[in-house]
């Protein structure tokens, strides 16, 4: 006799197992189909900001690579804009390490996890979905896309095409004992690299993450900026491994988020700040919605679809859209213009050493103007 699930999920990444784990957690059957096999190179940045629940970033501590509590935006030569926390205000990882251990999060609850398995095929009906992976059929109640911007389930869905940026990074290694000093505790985001977008460091364990970010992505135009970046700093004589580059999604409203059985969370959905290309807790905090709903129907016989899309338009798009406005403004006036606002006599007097509401995050602190980001200041 053939198995049905009670959810399908496609893909094994934050959303996905935040999905499998939560609806597995409830009590639900919970199968789940992942193309690759763990652990596996994950092109992004790599940053857990506040927006994660508190319980799971106990859980991932285990990954964390550093602990930010200074993060510096530098406008040009005389303009750096510093946030001082009053706690942490970032934790850096790669997704090699949390991928597989949120992945073991959702199997330890009761997912079935699958790897290795491409979603070929989709096919919804009246009562579920079913589903061809790796040349085996399978059979769900409902179908959760958590495969990517450019995975299987949205575009043979047909979901509406969505804007892209793009990004592009690459791992830099110290060449000599201490040179990843300077960068303990802080990331920098550079906000000369490009008109539309920002460079970034992120601190890891062993190495510097350093990318760009841009909207619209232009391709050969990223990497000539990111080698900028890289001189910049003076890392050109590191180790450097990549580029390694990634489309960046993103969506202003819960349309087509969902519809029938079939759910889109994370990246797949489009889940992503327009601004500064930030996923992760969108991701984590779709799935958990996407499995609530599924509950929600199963214990009620109301569609999924519609209670999921609230959610989305409810709980995570107004933190999606948090930044747009002022992001917006910044994109047009472009780094040069900004960089002489910040340079002002009247900006420095509104912004430095203004306290900041950490709120229930407990990362507040103070903001301070400086004429040099640290490491340039070493």
């Amino acid at each position: 006799m053939e198995t049905i699930y009670d959810v399908i999920v496609a893909g094994a990444g934050p959303a996905g197992s935040s999905c499998a784990r939560a609806a597995a957690a409830s009590g639900l059957s919970v199968l789940v189909l992942e193309k690759d096999t763990f652990p596996r190179l994950k092109p992004c940045a790599g940053g857990l900001t506040s927006g994660v629940d508190p319980e799971l970033l106990a859980e991932i501590e285990p990954v964390v690579h550093d602990r930010v509590t200074v993060v510096e935006v530098d406008f040009g030569p005389g303009s750096t804009l510093v946030w001082e926390g009053g706690g942490t205000i970032v934790r850096t990882t790669i997704r090699e390490e949390l991928d597989a251990l949120l992945a073991e999060l959702a199997a330890s609850a009761g997912a079935r996890i699958e790897y290795g398995l491409r979603v070929e095929l989709i096919e919804p009906d009246n009562e579920g979905v079913s589903v061809v992976a790796g040349g085996s059929s399978w059979r769900g109640r409902h179908l959760v896309g958590a495969d990517g911007v450019e995975g299987t389930v949205g575009r043979r869905w047909g979901r509406a095409r969505l804007a892209c940026g793009g990004a592009i990074y690459v791992r830099a290694y110290p060449d000599a004992s201490g040179r990843l000093e300077p960068y303990r505790g802080r990331i920098l985001f550079d906000l000369r690299t490009r008109r539309r977008g920002y460079g970034w460091v992120f601190p890891k364990r062993d190495h510097l993450n350093v990318g760009v970010y841009g909207r619209p992505s232009t391709g050969r135009r990223l990497k000539d900026e990111l080698r900028s970046l890289l001189e910049s700093l003076g890392l050109s004589s590191w180790r450097i491994d990549g580029p390694f580059a990634f489309p960046v999604a993103a969506r202003t409203d819960a349309r087509d988020v969902a519809s029938g059985r079939i759910l889109l969370v994370g990246d797949a959905a489009g889940l992503t700040d327009p601004i500064t290309g930030e996923g992760i807790p969108h991701a984590i905090a779709s799935g958990r919605a996407a499995a609530e709903s599924i509950v929600a129907s199963l214990e009620s016989s109301d569609p999924a679809a519609p209670l999921y899309a609230r959610r989305v338009a409810r709980e995570i798009l107004p933190r999606i859209n948090a930044l747009r406005r002022a992001g917006s403004l910044y994109y047009a006036l472009g780094p040069r213009v900004t960089g002489t606002i910040a340079r002002s006599r009247i900006a420095r007097r509104l912004v430095g050493g203004r306290r900041v509401n950490g709120g229930s995050a407990g990362n507040g602190g103070r903001v301070v103007v400086r004429d040099a980001p640290s490491h340039r200041r070493q």
